[in-house]
């Protein structure tokens, strides 16, 4: 059937202006209508034309600034699905062009604005993608601050004529994109500034924000070179200047444990933990907290194909008001422990009407724990759970019929001892 080029934009309730989206077109038999300039098939190898598509299990995606042209056959029905992350509601319309048409109108709406009570969402890992594109798939999925990542990666073994190895020859991605401490592209919804990524196949791997300067070298070790550096040395060089230091997954199974990172966490060199869409149980972080160990978790997608949605676990950090949105101010939030990480649900927690991050110092003898915390979603979430120590103290799986998803839990606890005391509510599959 012959196609036409529609014109399609797409635009927010709350501003009558386009907005970035993740589109999905598909015709009557599930064929993919891609816009002009995005793929139908499309690269999901790592690191491989990274940027502007998404695929997700079976479904395709890509991402427009909130206009485009879709060629789009008439007189058939096409199906037509927008999300823009999870503040805002998921657009899933069934629909036929009329004879002739040649404009598409759609909008969509937030049901709740973290904005506008100071919390704003970050993800602190990516990598390479061109930031231009990441500022697009930042808007498009949200994203009040994305994290992009220049690291070095092993390409190929260099061998001489006689067939023996003398090196490797490594790849760096975004490096002359470097921003440091400042935006390289922003938006007044949107800031990508690009860091670096610094890591050793064994002792660990950090995410270095808000440095000041690229700390060299970005890799040691095997095969990158001899062991004559620390992640110490990278910690220590990124602070001078209140740069964020992030162990990057920690709790992955391969190569195993980071015995170096896990030091320098507990002397204060990492500033916070991060939790990615691998993420499993969390029983190595609750006995870091157990120990003693404050450490922030924060939540990065570590987005480094098209087969992950930037912002598939995201940090919120809350700016207090009146306060504006700058990258620094976001990664001192951050730093506080003001924050919560999600890859949906959204929610609130506090402690005598403390937020988290905060060390409360009490006479154990003093009134009970006044406890509140609060979850809502659009889509139905796991159960809603408090925790002390990493032991489930009150729990609820009621959250209404919907659309908007809810719960909440209130209590008063008297803590016996030293503890901490933590909520979670685990999205469902």
């Amino acid at each position: 059937m012959q196609k036409l080029n529609v014109s399609l934009r797409i635009t927010d309730t709350s501003t009558n202006q386009p907005t970035p989206v993740r589109l999905r077109i598909t015709d009557s038999v599930g064929g993919l209508c891609p816009p002009l300039g995005r793929l139908p098939i499309f690269a999901t190898a790592r690191g491989v034309d990274v940027g502007g598509h998404l695929r997700l299990g079976e479904a395709s995606w890509c991402y427009i600034d909130g206009a485009c042209e879709v060629p789009l056959p008439g007189s058939e029905q096409i199906l037509l699905e927008a999300t823009k992350g999870p503040e805002y509601t998921t657009v899933k319309e069934a629909m036929t062009l009329g004879a002739g048409q040649m404009a598409l109108r759609q909008s969509i709406s937030r049901w709740i604005d973290m904005r506008s009570e100071g919390w704003y969402s970050g993800d602190t890992r990516c990598h390479f993608i061109q930031p231009h594109a990441t500022l697009l798939e930042g808007r498009a999925e949200d994203l009040s601050v994305v994290n992009l990542l220049a690291s070095e990666e092993a390409a190929t073994e260099l061998q001489n004529s006689s067939g023996e190895a003398v090196g490797v020859l490594s790849t760096i991605s975004n490096l002359l994109a470097f921003s440091g401490q400042h935006p390289c592209l922003a938006m007044p919804d949107c800031i990508v500034a690009v860091n670096s990524f610094d890591k050793h196949l064994v002792l660990g791997k950090l995410a270095l924000l808000h440095c000041h300067r690229i700390v060299f070298p970005l890799n040691f070790g095997d095969p990158f070179g001899t062991d004559d550096w620390s992640l110490s040395d990278w910690c220590d060089q990124c602070h001078r200047k209140k740069g964020l230091v992030v162990w990057c997954e920690p709790f992955a199974p391969d190569p195993g444990f980071a015995p170096e990172a896990l030091a320098d966490l507990i002397l204060s060199r990492v500033d916070a933990v991060e939790i990615t869409p691998e993420t499993g149980l969390l029983n190595e972080l609750y006995d870091w907290w157990s120990a003693g160990i404050r450490a922030p978790i924060v939540g990065a997608s570590g987005k480094d194909s098209n087969a992950i949605a930037l912002g598939a676990v995201r940090t919120y950090a809350k700016i207090e008001p009146p306060a504006p949105l700058t990258y620094t101010n976001w990664i001192e939030a951050v730093r506080t422990g003001n924050t919560f990480v999600t890859s949906g649900p959204i929610l609130e927690f506090a402690v005598d009407g403390q937020p988290p991050g905060t060390a409360l110092n009490r006479d154990m003898t003093a009134a009970p724990l006044k406890l509140r915390a609060s979850v809502r979603s659009a889509t139905l979430p796991g159960p809603l759970e408090i925790l002390d120590g990493g032991e489930v103290i009150a729990r609820t799986d009621q959250f209404g019929s919907g659309p908007i998803y809810s719960a909440t839990l209130e209590r008063e606890y008297p803590a016996a001892t030293s503890t901490w005391i933590a909520a979670r509510c685990v999205a469902l599959p």
